[in-house]
Parts: C-alpha cells; sequence; structure tokens
C-alpha cells in the first residue's frame, strides 16, 4: 500500500487532469504507473473522488481503498483494559502479571502470550495518561520542597547531615537552595524567608506538599499549621497544598530538586569536605546560581535571564518586618485576676476580658494576647520566676487606686505641701524595701486624711514635730489635737527626773531596808 499522501495526490491529479495518462500521474506523483492504476481502480470503485477525499481523514481513505487490512485476523481475545486500568489506579492494586493469569485462565487458547498482553496494556494505559499543560503567569507561584539526598559537614570527627530546601519559581523556573538542620516546620519557614530574600520579592502562591510539619489535615483545601498560617499573612501570600499522592501537581520543583542533586549536593558529598553549615550555604549559593545562569535545553535562554525579563518585576514587595516564628499558641481563659500565665510568669489583659477565652500567641520575644479575632496587648516576655507584668489601663478603676498608694504618689502629694511632710514620708518609707508596700501605705493614707482639712503651715509644723521628736503616723492626730490647743515647744525630750522623787540623801545615806 501506498502512503495516504501518495494516495490523496493521485486521486487530486486525476480529478484535475482527467485525460492524463497512468504514467504521466506517476511521473508527477513519483512512484509506478500500476500503483496509479491500481489505486483509480479502487477509488472508482467505491466513488471516491477527490472532493469526497478531502472531507475524509485518512483512516476513513484506507479502509474505503483497503477494507480488509482493518479486518480483526486472529482469534486472539483483546485483554479487559478497564479492568487494567482501575487496578492501576488503586494504592495497592494487583499486579500486572496476577492480572495476565486470571485473563489467561479464562480461555487458554485465545490468550495473548505474555509478552504481547504486557505490550497491549502498556500502549493502552499510556494513551490514557495524559498531562495538562500548567501555564504560570510571571510572579504567580513558587513551588517548594526538600531534596531526598542530604549533605554533611565533619566536626570533631563526626559527620552532621543537614536536609537541602528547593524553591522553584513557576514563570522563569529560577531556582533555589538552602541547607537546614531537619524539615521542621521553623526549618520550612527559614527556607521560605531566606528564598523570597534571593528572589527580592513574594509571590501570590506558595505551593507545598503536605508533609506533617506544614499541614495538620491534608483536603482540598488543607488545615495548615499555625506558623505557616501566620507566615501566609505575613508574607500576603496563599499557601497551597497540592494533592496527597499526586506529585506531579510540583512537577517544577520535582524537577529543580532531581537537577540540583544531579549537579551539586552529589558531586559536594562525593568531591568536598565541608566543616560547618555556613559553608555548605556559601557553596550552595554559588553552585545554584551557576545552574540558574545555565542556559535552557530547548531555548536560547537561561532561568536568571528569564527572571529578569518577566518575573522579577511582579513580584510582589518583602515585608517591612520580619517574621517571627512562634513558639507557642494555646487558648486559655481569663481568671479573675485578669492575668495570664506563661513561662511561670504573669501577663495582665484587660479586666473586661475576665472569664472570657483569649489566643495567646508567644513568639521569642512577645507574647500577643487576641480576643475574637483583634489584637489586645503585646506583652515583652520577661524571666522572672513567679512575677508578673501589670499595666495601670488593665486595671479596673478601684484597682488603679490601689495600685497608685505607692511611695512614688504619696511623695508628689507631699511635695506639693511641704519639706516637712515630705521628710515625714521619706522617713516611713526607709522602714521597708518596697515601695508598694500596703502597710506604710495604709499609714500614709491616715496621715492624708488627717491633712484633708488642715492648713498646709499646721501640717508642716505637725510634721516637723513629729519628725524631731520619732512619731508614728498613728499618733499623728494626738499632734493635731495637741498643736491645735497649746504652742508645744518643738524641743526634742529628753528623759527628766521628777522633782518630787527623793534621792538617797534624803535618808542620810542609809536607805537599805
Amino acid at each position: 500500500m501506498l502512503p495516504i499522501e501518495k494516495i490523496r495526490n493521485i486521486i487530486r491529479t486525476k480529478f484535475i487532469s482527467i485525460c492524463a495518462s497512468a504514467r504521466t500521474i506517476a511521473k508527477l506523483c513519483e512512484c509506478s504507473h500500476q500503483s496509479v492504476i491500481r489505486v483509480l481502480k479502487k477509488a472508482a470503485k467505491c466513488d471516491l473522488t477527490h472532493p469526497v477525499s478531502l472531507q475524509c481523514t485518512d483512516r476513513e481513505i484506507t479502509q474505503l481503498l483497503y477494507p480488509s487490512l482493518h479486518e480483526k485476523v486472529g482469534s486472539k481475545r483483546d485483554p479487559n483494559y478497564e479492568v487494567e486500568l482501575k487496578e492501576s489506579l488503586k494504592k495497592k492494586g494487583k499486579s500486572r502479571t496476577v492480572q495476565y493469569l486470571e485473563y489467561r485462565a479464562i480461555d487458554k487458547e485465545t490468550a495473548y502470550s505474555k509478552t504481547q498482553y504486557f505490550y497491549l496494556v502498556r500502549k493502552y494505559l499510556k494513551k490514557r495518561h495524559l498531562t495538562m499543560r500548567q501555564q504560570h503567569r510571571a510572579g504567580e507561584v513558587v513551588y517548594v520542597d526538600y531534596a531526598g539526598t542530604r549533605v554533611c559537614y565533619e566536626k570533631d570527627g563526626k559527620k552532621v547531615w543537614l536536609k537541602v530546601f528547593v524553591g522553584c519559581l513557576g514563570a522563569s523556573k529560577k531556582l533555589f537552595a538552602y541547607a537546614t538542620v531537619g524539615e521542621r516546620t521553623v526549618d520550612w519557614i527559614n527556607g521560605m524567608e531566606r528564598m523570597f530574600e534571593y528572589f527580592g520579592g513574594v509571590t501570590e502562591v506558595i505551593s507545598i506538599d503536605n508533609a506533617k510539619a506544614l499541614v495538620t489535615k491534608p483536603g482540598l483545601i488543607a488545615v495548615l499549621v499555625k506558623n505557616l498560617a501566620l507566615f501566609g499573612e505575613h508574607f500576603k501570600s496563599i499557601i497551597d497544598a497540592c494533592r496527597v499522592g499526586m506529585p506531579q501537581d510540583k512537577s517544577l520543583v520535582e524537577l529543580g530538586v532531581k537537577f540540583i542533586t544531579q549537579h551539586a549536593i552529589i558531586p559536594m558529598n562525593n568531591d568536598m569536605t565541608f566543616h560547618s553549615a555556613d559553608e555548605i550555604n556559601a557553596y550552595l549559593a554559588i553552585a545554584v546560581e551557576s545552574l540558574n545562569n545555565g542556559k535552557f535545553q530547548k531555548l536560547n535562554t537561561s532561568r536568571n535571564e528569564l527572571f529578569d525579563q518577566i518575573e522579577k518585576a511582579e513580584l510582589r514587595p518583602l515585608p517591612k518586618t520580619k517574621f517571627e516564628v512562634i513558639s507557642d499558641f494555646k487558648i486559655n481563659k481569663v481568671p479573675a485576676t485578669y492575668h495570664i500565665f506563661h513561662g511561670q510568669h504573669e501577663y495582665s489583659v484587660p479586666y473586661r476580658l475576665a472569664h472570657e477565652h483569649v489566643e495567646i500567641i508567644v513568639n521569642q520575644t512577645h507574647l500577643k494576647v487576641i480576643y475574637q479575632h483583634q489584637l489586645v496587648v503585646v506583652h515583652k516576655l520577661s524571666d522572672e520566676i513567679g512575677g508578673c507584668t501589670t499595666l495601670i489601663d488593665h486595671m479596673p478603676p478601684q484597682h488603679q487606686a490601689e495600685a497608685n498608694k505607692t511611695k512614688d504618689e504619696y511623695l508628689k502629694w507631699a511635695q506639693r505641701i511641704g519639706r516637712n511632710v515630705e521628710a515625714y514620708i521619706e522617713v516611713q518609707y526607709q522602714r521597708t524595701t518596697n515601695s508598694k508596700s500596703i502597710a506604710i501605705g495604709k499609714q500614709c493614707q491616715a496621715l492624708m486624711n488627717l491633712c484633708a482639712n488642715k492648713g498646709t503651715d499646721a501640717v508642716n509644723k505637725a510634721c516637723n514635730y513629729a519628725l524631731i521628736n520619732d512619731m508614728p503616723p498613728s499618733e499623728m492626730g494626738l499632734v493635731f489635737s495637741a498643736l491645735d490647743d497649746l504652742d508645744v515647744p518643738q524641743v526634742k525630750t529628753t528623759h527628766l527626773i521628777h522633782q518630787n522623787i527623793r534621792g538617797k540623801d534624803s535618808f542620810g545615806g542609809h536607805h537599805d531596808h
């Protein structure tokens, strides 16, 4: 049988030049005149003219001219392709050998050989296996993953192994690699943060896999771990997890991992010795930059050139503040003391939130309290064990009044009246090391109450007398009463002998009884 193109040319030439001989047509179509005669006879028999052939496919023309070629030859049974397809899609389906044995057990005489059966099944499944061509808009998505091959450095004669984080931009295919201690949540976040710094911007979407360090519950919309969700909010990026068991969803980074493993990681392990993680990352940065400068196999450009042309300007700007990894997250009920407990220290919240449930987010330096998705307060972490950090604004009015009963507040009151009063307050607080002493505060408050209806001169005079005579605040009432009635001399009292008491001379020197 002639090729289908020559068959079409013969039919077209005969249609154009009806009077042309078979030899003339054969010369124009570059075939033998016998082939021309056979084709024209078959075409005439089935009324296949040039206009009709234009509306027919190649297969339809061959079926019309050579029907015997498309008739089933032999008596062999075709495999059950649908069953094979279903089994291939199962995670733990039957092996192809088991499928063949079941197929052959039906009828040995009509069964294909094992080799032919496998060939037919593979051909069918390959036709069913289609891959959708993904179109990546510049600046839209970055794919991240970890390489399976580790790198190591030597420390004290021992090898310390590190994992390699890899990122790949969707449009330009630009690569990034960074070695971390492991694949913990903090390692993923550290890698992504350094990746965005390397790219000089942020993508709209970060495509991840369903690693336990990233996803708490996989699904169409995966439930992310709290740190990763906050990372997405900080960088204003959508965190999108691929389908479970579908690595083709992030095929670009899978190819990127393979590329970096072959050209950087394996040579590092075989030919080089490192002595720190910093050395490894310094070399990785140079090696990956070299790969990004290399030309694509089918394009006359490199990853870096393509990045500068189409993607760099489309990336979103980096956030002004650095993301802080959350070390603790919990939901607590605020007690009646309106203080929450964390790390052997207590931190205040507004008193109105007492007996309410609040979210507590702790990073490396600060503690944040969130109520109904609104930030309530940020406290700097304290190392004081058993201590308490309280903001005055968080206290109810009556508690604020009590909290204001301190040495500083009483001294401010005393300064407005006079130096003697200020000195008297200072003397009282010298009896304690606590500037917020409740006992001393009560005494100072009692003094304030006594002085409420007295003039400044009278109060200063009374405090001066109390200072000279070492009188406590509990006796200040007597001092005010005495100063109101008598003009008591302000002289420090001494131990006097009463004149009516007779000494031993009154008894003639003999007073022993």
